[in-house]
């Protein structure tokens, strides 16, 4: 029977996580640029938002004033 060495062991299990510590570096590069491109389209989708609602409260706006400017000259706007 032969003596394992502790340094022996130790080799061995390097050798075998290895290719464990590769896949999980992938993985966390993947990750990492989903999270990217996923923190990208939330932005994109907030500055959609802000001015959709900019974009109606413009719209508003000019349609009070539509409304006034129409009583003014007597004409019945239907808005």
């Amino acid at each position: 029977m032969s003596n394992i060495k502790l340094e022996d062991v130790a080799e061995l299990l390097k050798q075998e996580l290895n290719p464990i510590k590769t896949d999980i570096a992938a993985i966390r590069s993947t990750v990492d640029r989903h999270t990217t491109v996923l923190d990208g389209l939330a932005a994109d989708v907030k500055t959609i938002r802000d001015e959709k609602t900019i974009s109606a409260q413009r719209f508003d706006r000019l349609e009070h004033w539509a409304q006034k400017v129409g009583e003014k000259i007597g004409i019945e706007l239907e808005l």
